[in-house]
């Protein structure tokens, strides 16, 4: 799932020079973009009459980005400011035409960003920015006498 999401990512056209972005982990230096799971974090379960019904489960991912910002510039702070919200709408606009990473085998799909903004800024010149990933994950599931998903 995070191999699938981080290769779309770095297909964004958007990006100054396309990053190697990197699991779990940032380096030091500027340009750096990492993608860091953060679990399944809601899970519902809709039954229906024969006890079967849907199961949607979310998983959220954290997006970080550490950009140059040299203390005093305005100027970098409204370029990565427009680099990270840009990336946001044109994840959410993938979603909308349904062109997001295939990450789940069966069921339904949705990948959308949220919450892009600054994190922390350094005396050091960088900066860290965070675009939050949430995808949904919606399986239809048979009654519990035969226990199988369900193909969409």
């Amino acid at each position: 799932m995070l191999e699938q999401l981080r290769e779309w990512l770095e297909s964004w056209p958007g990006w100054d020079s396309t990053p190697q972005i990197a699991i779990d982990g940032l380096d030091l230096a500027g340009g750096a973009v990492s993608l860091r799971p953060g679990g399944a974090s809601e899970s519902s379960f809709k039954e229906n009459i024969l006890g079967g019904g849907r199961l949607s489960t979310s998983y959220r991912f954290w997006l970080e980005l550490r950009l140059e910002k040299p203390v005093g510039d305005p100027g970098a702070g409204l370029h990565n400011a427009a680099l990270v919200l840009a990336l946001q709408d044109w994840v959410n606009t993938q979603n909308a035409r349904g062109r997001v990473p295939l990450l789940f085998e069966s069921g339904r799909q949705s990948l959308r960003a949220m919450g892009a903004g600054l994190q922390q800024a350094g005396p050091d010149g960088l900066a860290r920015y965070r675009l939050e990933l949430v995808a949904e994950h919606i399986t239809e599931l048979k009654g519990e006498t035969d226990g199988e998903e369900q193909e969409d």
